[in-house]
């Protein structure tokens, strides 16, 4: 299978968590298991690993915006730590956003070229066939009395409403910078989130664990 990391790291967050504590990899995953006990996640354990999904997550899922991932136990000279590899659908979206709201702006910035040209041209073809025509002088009386100029019908009227463009790319353009910013600051932000809140979870004992031991 392909792998191409660099692309990989716009969706997948990948880190680790030292343990203050020695863990075997049943008691982590304890501990960690009110984090995936909820609606529309599915997991599971094997070995030292678990593997989880999640389908439609709600709002109050701490991992929601991590859809899918692996979490590995790892023992290393006495040390524990928790090695673990995310993807975020959410991460995804939000980097192809922009580059979908740019390319609205860009087809709006060609269909009002194509326009314009076309408004152009039609406006050539017009002075061309029409002949100019007489103008209007007022009468010396008019004149001496202050009245206005009649209007040039040849002189060019003002189309500034006209000539504005009427596909506005701006819009386009705003949302896509709003999408990017979205996405560094979810690509910083999230993944210190996770950790914290895998930190958290790894150092907060279950309930049997907290239960003082049967005597013999």
């Amino acid at each position: 299978m392909l792998r191409l990391p660099v692309i990989e790291r716009i969706w997948r967050v990948r880190g680790e968590v030292a343990l203050d504590h020695p863990l075997s990899a049943a008691e982590a995953f304890a501990r960690l298991d009110p984090l995936f006990a909820t609606a529309g996640t599915h997991y599971a354990v094997e070995g030292e690993r678990l593997t989880y999904t999640k389908r439609n997550p709600s709002a109050q899922d701490k991992l929601a915006t991590f859809t899918s991932g692996t979490l590995d136990v790892v023992q290393d000279r006495g040390r524990a730590r928790l090695a673990f590899d995310l993807s975020s659908t959410a991460l995804l979206l939000c980097f192809l956003a922009p580059l979908l709201f740019l390319a609205f702006g860009q087809i709006a910035e060609t269909v009002n070229a194509w326009e314009k040209a076309g408004a152009e041209t039609s406006e050539a073809d017009k002075d061309e066939d029409e002949k100019p025509k007489p103008v209007r002088k007022l009468n010396p009386i008019d004149e001496m009395l202050g009245a206005p100029a009649p209007e040039d019908p040849n002189a060019k009227k003002d189309k500034d409403e006209e000539e504005e463009e009427r596909h506005s790319p701006v819009e386009a353009y705003v949302l896509a910078g709003l999408f990017f910013v979205i996405y560094l600051v979810g690509r910083v932000l999230e993944p210190w989130l996770v950790k914290r809140r895998l930190r958290a979870a790894l150092a907060r004992p279950t309930e049997r664990e907290r239960a003082p031991a049967t005597p013999a």
